[in-house]
């Protein structure tokens, strides 16, 4: 192959793969990717010791109503607080799931050839806020709550308000809240492995990628050297004392 022919197909292999290295961005842009996935691991991290935090507390103040058959006003303005945080926690928890499928949703669009990590992991999210939110409706049930009045952070909050009304209803929003906390507890313990593995696995296969860009551009600066080096020296480069034609 003649010079001029090299040089035309390094020229063409350059810019098939110039896409690629333009690409080379992560799912939002810049090195964006990598801090959400700390950002997200971070934040479901602090939302289990809350929810660990809320459920002991919780489960401190049920524990003395049992003993004392009564749940006094007094001790309910201490728990109604933290009621009000656990139903902020499980809406907390939600918006982490419904997040990690958005961003499974943009990997599966951005990298089509690895669509199933993007798929299994919003599956794993979508079968767990599916799980969660019948587990509350049954807690609900079985203490006699309507699970309608508790479908929104607002509307859970203003029935717990109603319930302060009455001892027994203060009782039956405190045995279901001391259930739901410790169901929360697991459930995000749960949505924390499922989170970290689904972005451990995206992570990996983002850092793949780039890796095998990396190789192509490095591929192709070393056949632009060996182009150069076959054309021969320069006028610059060639030896003193050398008269050009």
């Amino acid at each position: 192959m003649n010079k001029p022919c090299n040089i035309i197909l390094i020229s063409a292999i350059a810019f098939a793969l110039s896409p690629a290295f333009a690409f080379a961005g992560t799912l939002t842009g810049g090195a964006t990717f990598p801090e959400q996935i700390v950002q997200e691991v971070t934040e479901v991290q602090q939302l289990a010791q809350q929810a660990q935090q809320v459920q002991e507390q919780i489960q401190m103040v049920y524990q003395q109503a049992m003993n004392l058959k009564n749940l006094p006003t007094q001790m309910w303005s201490s728990v109604s607080g933290d009621l009000n945080n656990l139903v902020n926690i499980a809406g907390q928890a939600q918006g982490l799931s419904y997040a990690s499928q958005n961003i499974a949703s943009q990997f599966t669009q951005t990298y089509p050839a690895a669509s199933s990590i993007g798929n299994n992991y919003g599956q794993q999210m979508q079968t767990w806020t599916t799980d969660t939110n019948g587990q509350i409706q049954s807690m609900l049930a079985q203490n006699h709550l309507q699970a309608n009045q508790f479908a929104s952070q607002q509307s859970a909050l203003q029935a717990i308000q109603n319930a302060s009304q009455s001892a027994g209803g203060r009782m039956q929003v405190l045995q279901a809240g001391n259930q739901i906390a410790g169901m929360e507890v697991n459930q995000i313990q749960q949505l924390q492995q499922e989170i970290m593995a689904g972005n451990s696995a995206m992570g990996s296969y983002e850092a793949q990628q780039v890796n095998q860009r990396q190789q192509a551009t490095n591929n192709v600066n070393n056949l632009y050297s060996q182009a150069a080096a076959s054309l021969g020296p320069t006028p610059t480069q060639m030896p003193s004392g050398t008269v050009l034609p």
